[in-house]
């Protein structure tokens, strides 16, 4: 009985062997998606402040489409990603698939044993009314 233990678990290790190491833990990306405040125009108000958003992040190798991960910021627009040590292309997306709110692709670079930290930043597609002239 013994001996089919030992060979259960040199098995077992053997098999564990093959799989690819999962991202560490403590190498990634975090930060938080935010739209900016989209109010109407209005003359002599204040800005509107940016607010969180709920997005979608789709993670590739810098210079490539190929997708490495997908993630969700939560509603708060928090994420964490772990990734290896590399260079990626952060694709973002609104959730709801309309034009608007949109994000431009972000470049980070991730470092081992250390989190990138960004602003993924949207543009609602709402802009200030001009001045009236003089």
């Amino acid at each position: 009985m013994r001996n089919l233990t030992a060979v259960l678990a040199l098995v077992l290790m053997a098999v564990g062997c093959g799989q690819e190491p999962a991202a560490p833990q403590d190498s990634g990306v975090e930060g938080v998606t935010m739209v900016d405040g989209g109010c109407p125009p209005a003359r002599d108000a204040p800005p509107c402040p940016d607010k969180p958003l709920s997005a979608r992040l789709k993670v590739t190798r810098a210079g490539s489409d190929e997708t490495v991960v997908t993630v969700d910021s939560g509603e708060d627009g928090r994420f964490r990603i772990a990734l290896e040590p590399g260079d990626y292309t952060l694709r973002p997306a609104n959730l709801a698939g309309t034009p608007l709110p949109i994000a431009r692709p972000i470049d980070v670079h991730v470092v081992a044993n250390r989190v990138t930290v960004v602003e993924v930043p949207f543009d609602s597609g709402v802009r200030d009314a001009p001045s009236p002239p003089a």
